[in-house]
């Protein structure tokens, strides 16, 4: 295993350990938690399958968003959380949870738009310091 694999596989378990600590995420061992694309990016879920939007593919806005955030990757300390699952409800899709650390929630239900997902980004980057109005998320501009 790389050191990278071996960085990302001890960030998963500190994440997995946080959440599920949290008493508003209570992230179970069931749950999937993805976070090769570091702090800007980690993807949480029961299951991507039921979102194309979701997989890893380049399919929007998934991909989109890594290419665009994997440049903040270092300056985010408060990991951006995308969690999947179809129990969630379209909105509101951001939330700021404080313990046992804090972190950015973008809860995706069934039903989320993209224009929610970066209204729901925008605030997080803003919480982070991060000037997200001088980015360009059209969608079309990106790929």
């Amino acid at each position: 295993m790389s050191s990278f694999d071996n960085a990302v596989e001890s960030y998963e378990k500190q994440l997995r350990d946080w959440l599920s600590k949290c008493p508003v995420c209570v992230l179970s061992p069931q749950v999937m938690l993805h976070a090769r694309r570091g702090t800007a990016m980690v993807q949480v879920g029961q299951s991507f399958e039921f979102d194309e939007r979701l997989h890893a593919r380049d399919n929007p806005p998934n991909h989109l968003l890594a290419r665009q955030l994997v440049q903040y990757n270092g300056k985010i300390r408060n990991p951006i959380i995308f969690w999947l699952n179809s129990s969630f409800p379209s909105d509101p899709i951001y939330q700021l949870h404080k313990q046992p650390v804090v972190h950015h929630v973008l809860r995706l239900g069934p039903g989320y738009t993209f224009t929610s997902v970066l209204g729901g980004l925008k605030t997080a980057l803003k919480a982070e310091k991060i000037n997200a109005d001088s980015l360009d998320w059209d969608p079309k501009k990106l790929k």
